[in-house]
This record gives C-alpha cells, sequence and structure tokens, in this order.
C-alpha cells in the first residue's frame, strides 16, 4: 500500500512507543504480567466503578423517544450543564452549559480547540517532557509545535524560558498537570505568574494567546496534592479533559473542553458569538 511520505514520517516517527508496547508484551509473556510495569499506554488496569455498569445498563434498556438519533453537536444539553456545574464549582466563576462541549475523548477536545484557533504556520508550545501526540495533534491543523523545557529538576513550569519562546506566531500554549510523563502537579501560584507573564506578553505582541490544560489525570492526585482549576488564573484558558483515566474509561471516549467564561466574546453554544 502506498502512503503519502508525510504520514509515512509521522509512523518512523512514532514507532519506539510501538517497540515499547510490544516489548512489554514480550516480557509479561516471560516474567508474568503482574512482575512487569507497563508505562508505554495511559491504559488503566482497574475497571470502572459500578455504579457505571449499572448506569450504562439502565440506559441500555430504556426505551426513551430519541435516544439513539443524532445530537446537538455540543453534547447534550443535560450532560453539559452536569459539567458546567462541576467546573463552577472547582473554578467559583460562573461556567455555563454554553461554555462546554462534549467531545470524543481529551484528544478530541485538543483537535476541535487546535482546529478552532490555529491559522497556518502559527505555533504552539509545548512543555517538555510532553505527550508525544501533541505534535501529531497541532500538524493537523496546520501549526508548528515549539517545545520549551521545564525545569530540569522538578519539572515544574520554567515561565522565563515559556516567555523567551513567545513570539508574533504563538497561538497557544499546551499545558498538562499532573503531567505525563512526569507526575508533576503545577501549583496555583505558578499557574498565576504564568496567566500574569501572559497578559504582558498580549499586550506587547497585541495578539491572543491561550493556555490549552489538558487534565484527564487532574483528579488522581496523592499525599494531599490538589491539581488546581486553570480558570481563576488565566482568562484565555480551555480545559480540556476526558473520564479515561478517573473512572477507567478510555475505550468509551468521554471527553469535553471548556473555555474559560472570563475569556472575551466567549459562547460555545451552536448559536453563540464565539471567538475561541
Amino acid at each position: 500500500m502506498v502512503i503519502a511520505t508525510k504520514i509515512e514520517k509521522f509512523i518512523e516517527g512514532a514507532s519506539w512507543i510501538r517497540k515499547m508496547f510490544e516489548e512489554g508484551e514480550r516480557l509479561r509473556k516471560i516474567h508474568g504480567a503482574e512482575n512487569v510495569f507497563d508505562f508505554t499506554l495511559g491504559n488503566p488496569d482497574i475497571e470502572p466503578p459500578l455504579e457505571f455498569s449499572k448506569a450504562l445498563l439502565e440506559l441500555a434498556a430504556s426505551q426513551q423517544p430519541g435516544m439513539h438519533r443524532y445530537m446537538s453537536n455540543a453534547g447534550y444539553m443535560e450532560t453539559r450543564e452536569a459539567v458546567a456545574e462541576v467546573l463552577k464549582e472547582s473554578s467559583g466563576l460562573d461556567v455555563k452549559s454554553c461554555h462546554v462541549v462534549m467531545t470524543c475523548g481529551a484528544s478530541g477536545a485538543i483537535n476541535v480547540t487546535l482546529k478552532t484557533i490555529l491559522n497556518p504556520g502559527e505555533e504552539v508550545i509545548i512543555l517538555a517532557p510532553f505527550f508525544v501526540e501533541y505534535k501529531f495533534y497541532i500538524d493537523n491543523h496546520g501549526g508548528a509545535p515549539k517545545p520549551v523545557w521545564t525545569d530540569r529538576g522538578t519539572f515544574q513550569l520554567d515561565i522565563p524560558a515559556i516567555e523567551a519562546a513567545i513570539n508574533e506566531k504563538t497561538r497557544a500554549i499546551i499545558i498538562n498537570t499532573p503531567n505525563n510523563p512526569t507526575g508533576a502537579v503545577y501549583p496555583a501560584s505558578d499557574l498565576e505568574k504564568l496567566g500574569i507573564m501572559l497578559q504582558r506578553k498580549e499586550s506587547e505582541l497585541e495578539r491572543r494567546i491561550y493556555v490549552i490544560s489538558d487534565e484527564p489525570y487532574s483528579r488522581i492526585t496523592y499525599d494531599g496534592v490538589v491539581a488546581p482549576n486553570i480558570f481563576p488564573y488565566i482568562d484565555n484558558a480551555v480545559i480540556v479533559t476526558s473520564h479515561s483515566k478517573d473512572l477507567a474509561l478510555p475505550g468509551e471516549r468521554i471527553g469535553y473542553l471548556a473555555a474559560n467564561p472570563r475569556m472575551n466574546q466567549v459562547d460555545l453554544s451552536p448559536t453563540g458569538p464565539s471567538d475561541l
């Protein structure tokens, strides 16, 4: 089969992940699954809660008219309202259903966001170490990834390095907290500093710079550590997340994106005047 040169290069670039996964399979056969720690994919090794299975069975048995028809592109209103209530509680801001769009997992949410904001050739800063798929997502929509290292000792935000990387082509920054693969959680104080710096750079460059906060691990923290909601600290922020990790539902592809209600002219309803 003949495939595009670009896709062929992408396959080559991602082949080491596939090799790691295959090596894990080989080692499990030799040593037993309980003796091999698999860090290749974020694929939960626990089952979803029983409440999920019960609710799924009830929905499958329901004869409610219209359940299997097309829905609004943004998702069922009651679902978006429920998500908005959770974000309203964690952020202290007036998040509403019009700020939420349901998506096919967090990857779908990132792709929808990038497709909405990126013009060809614009740059997206990604913080290393980073989830390798970010480069492909950015390329999908004509953007250019620009890696910037976090602090080499703590893997926390290196705000001076981020500022130095921002230029007239910068459109967005993707942050991932808790981070995959380091596990670092960015504290509220650093998010506040990042927000202050971005406001200054937006004023200097006269262009909006978005922060896309990738948060599928936000509810998986330990020892009293809390992953703070980004909305109180950065106005031009979009949360993208899923229940692939916290509810062990990667195969269900339940995700969403939510825009900060403080963002200028933001309304993600089908008829709303969004300039996201």
